[in-house]
Parts: C-alpha cells; sequence; structure tokens
C-alpha cells in the first residue's frame, strides 16, 4: 500500500511540476501584421523628429547692442555657416550664462551645416526661457517657430540680457541654389525676416 501512495505522490508532483513549467509549449508567432504596425511607428517615429538639433542657450550681451533701449522687445538672429563666422558671433554676443555642453557645442561641423542663433532684447535674467519649436522648409523660405516661456523656473537676477537659443541644421535640407529667407516667429507672431545665401 505505501508503494502505492508514494507512485500517486509521484505521478500528482509530475503532473504539477509538467504544469508549472508550461508543459508542451508550442511557439507562438506574430502575425505578421503586428510586425508591420511596429515597423510603421518606428519609421512614424523616426519622420517625427525635429530637423534641428539643440547647440546651446542661456543668456548673452551683445557688444553692438549696447545702447539698444533697455525696454526693447527685438528680436535678433544670426545664420552661421563656417567656423569663421562661428568665431565672430562669439566675439560680437558675449556669453554671460549658457547651458551648452562639450557634446551639443561640438554638433555644427561646417559646411556641412547651418547654425541658427537667435536672442531676444532685453529681459531680466532667469532660468532658459527662449527655445527653437518648430522649423519648417518649404523651397527657399524656412519659418522657425520660438517660444519664450513667460514664467522661466530658477532665480531671477538683477540685471538684464538677451535670452539666447541656437540650432544646427543639416545642410542638406535647405536648396542648393539661391538665398533661403529665413523668418523668425516668436510665439506666432512673425517678428524677423533674414535672407542668406547658405554660401
Amino acid at each position: 500500500m505505501p508503494a502505492i501512495y508514494s507512485a500517486v505522490l509521484t505521478a500528482i508532483g509530475a503532473t504539477f511540476l509538467l504544469a508549472a513549467c508550461g508543459g508542451m509549449a508550442t511557439p507562438t508567432v506574430v502575425p505578421d501584421e503586428t510586425v508591420e504596425t511596429e515597423k510603421t511607428g518606428v519609421s512614424q517615429a523616426a519622420a517625427a523628429l525635429p530637423l534641428w538639433r539643440y547647440v546651446n542657450s542661456g543668456w548673452v550681451s551683445p557688444l553692438n547692442e549696447q545702447n539698444a533701449n533697455a525696454f526693447s522687445r527685438e528680436l535678433r538672429a544670426v545664420i552661421i555657416t563656417s567656423a569663421q563666422e562661428m568665431d565672430e558671433f562669439n566675439r560680437t554676443v558675449v556669453n554671460k550664462r549658457t547651458r551648452g555642453t562639450g557634446a551639443t557645442l561640438s554638433r555644427p561641423e561646417f559646411p556641412g551645416s547651418v547654425v541658427l542663433a537667435v536672442y531676444l532684447m532685453w529681459l531680466p535674467v532667469q532660468g532658459d526661457p527662449l527655445s527653437v519649436v518648430g522649423l519648417e522648409i518649404n523651397g527657399n523660405r524656412a519659418v522657425v517657430e520660438l517660444e519664450l516661456d513667460e514664467d522661466p523656473q530658477g532665480r531671477e537676477f538683477p540685471y538684464l540680457f538677451a535670452p539666447m537659443t541656437m540650432v544646427t541644421v543639416d545642410r542638406s535640407v535647405f536648396p542648393d541654389q539661391g538665398p533661403v529667407e529665413f523668418e523668425f516667429r516668436l510665439d506666432g507672431e512673425a517678428m524677423l525676416t533674414i535672407s542668406d545665401p547658405l554660401d
């Protein structure tokens, strides 16, 4: 009798063990539609990536604008297509507080890059309020959408500088021939238009 009990207990234990391990599991095949949907989702995500890449932002003091009215709200932009133009920008627009890192500052690779540097005069220094939120290129016309955070985070300092943002765009997304007209819009309002040959 004890031999029968041990045989029955062994059989029951083996059944539970088989059930716990999945028994005779068969591999499941993902339908083609699911795989296709996943691929489409990935390609849509890749297509939704912005055309620009962050380079630098923060606060600057343009040397040639020192006599500008302290209460002005004027947008300025510089199109940079070479290392010499970048050096000139850095000489004439002095960085006061910036957030760029070695990795982001090395993103522009001339002559394959077009850098858009934009600043707004004048605001009390607080946070990092100016940013590029959109770029649309249609032939020889580019619309750059900017956003100014009206309630920036961080401590406010008692002096006026110009919030600045700088992004790089691959030169290949622009037409090969003719100047490109850049329209800069701040919070949806057209503020400045610049034409540049992108030489």
